[in-house]
């Protein structure tokens, strides 16, 4: 009888009203929530909804770190504890077997890697741009449009949540002044380019370097733009936006930093004058209406020096933390938000113009070609 009892008991977790326990598992990270999976065919069922997939922060995992000057080219992956063996080859050897007259990586979104690959000779003939997940080491090869070998602004767009899919932007540029006059936007659901005129103000304009920040999320880019502000545009190509950064942020010389943070458009952004290195983070609570509102502020001075210019590269949302590289010793260093304590993660040595795409594994299936 007491053993019957035992097994007619329900775990406590499941006791839980569904809706409830669904805001509960949406708080978790994402590989505990495929760990889930394991408990029970309910469990199963539950944790796989693509809903609350979306809705469970990610983990981020390392760095693509990319340095060079005019006679030196490096890329390596940085695991985000600074220990161990890398998570991921950084010289690509699956790509190298293609194109062996050298890959660059243009952009990283989350899980995939936008690359440029010569077959014999840097040369734009013999280029491709492929779209690759280092992962799985698959591969697509992205058609061939003449906007991808002019000088324009390319991005990669990409959601863990829906890793069936992802999409690339070409941002058209006047070759006159740089204005956006329209955008390329290509999709791997159709395997086809559509453009798309601009609908965003005249003289929008934005750098071809890491100056202009992207994020993509909820199926929209978001980028910054020279003269202070947010441009968004869908996959589709039919929603566009114009935001202007938060008051702490205009007239700078510097762009800011956007990223993604629970489903929300985040801006932070260090201000150097008055001799001070100050932090703030303002979240994005209105896209119509372009309403920013104050999250976190900070003294950063003490932590990384009044004199050290800092370049945020990235938030980890499992653990408050943001991620950025400090000063001229070229150190990715973490600050966490809650104890406002730093820690160094890692020390760079040799690198020039330094730049650190963040990377979330993914080892889902994926439609993506591989091989030739």
């Amino acid at each position: 009888m007491e053993t019957r009892s035992r097994r007619k008991k329900k775990p406590p977790a499941m006791s839980l009203p569904e809706d409830l326990l669904v805001e509960i598992l949406a708080r978790v990270p994402y590989r505990s929530l495929c760990r889930f999976k394991c408990v029970s065919r309910p469990w199963l069922a539950l944790c796989s909804d693509p809903g609350l997939r979306k809705r469970s922060p990610q983990a981020l995992s390392g760095f693509f770190c990319f340095a060079s000057d005019d006679e030196y080219h490096d890329l390596r992956f940085l695991n985000l504890s600074g220990k161990g063996r890398p998570l991921i080859n950084p010289d690509l050897p699956f790509l190298a077997v293609t194109w062996g007259g050298g890959v660059r990586v243009m952009d990283c979104c989350s899980s995939l890697l936008l690359c440029l690959c010569w077959k014999s000779s840097s040369t734009d003939k013999d280029a491709d741009y492929i779209v690759c997940n280092p992962a799985t080491e698959k591969w697509t090869v992205l058609p061939a449009t003449k906007e991808l070998h002019t000088k324009n602004i390319i991005r990669l767009g990409f959601d863990p949540a829906v890793p069936s899919r992802f999409a690339v932007f070409v941002l058209v540029q006047d070759l006159d002044d740089g204005e956006i006059t329209g955008v390329e936007i290509f999709s791997s659901e159709t395997a086809r380019w559509t453009y798309k005129q601009s609908k965003w103000s005249h003289e929008t304009s934005v750098d071809d370097d890491d100056d202009s920040v992207s994020a993509f999320f909820n199926d929209t880019l978001h980028l910054t733009t020279r003269d202070s502000s947010v441009i968004t545009v869908d996959t589709e190509g039919a929603t566009w936006h114009k935001i202007r950064m938060p008051l702490s942020m205009e007239d700078t010389t510097d762009y800011g930093f956007i990223t993604e943070y629970q489903g929300r458009l985040y801006a932070m952004h260090m201000d150097y004058s008055n001799d001070e290195c100050q932090l703030s983070v303002w979240v994005l609570e209105n896209y119509a209406s372009g309403r920013w509102t104050v999250k976190h502020k900070a003294n950063m001075g003490e932590l990384v020096g009044d004199d050290e210019v800092c370049a945020l590269v990235a938030v980890n949302s499992e653990r408050n933390l943001i991620i950025h590289v400090s000063g001229q010793d070229e150190m990715l260093v973490s600050y966490n938000m809650d104890s406002r304590k730093s820690q160094v993660i890692f020390s760079f040595e040799r690198y020039f113009n330094l730049r650190c795409y963040p990377y979330i594994p993914c080892y889902t299936e994926w439609s993506l070609k591989q091989g030739p």
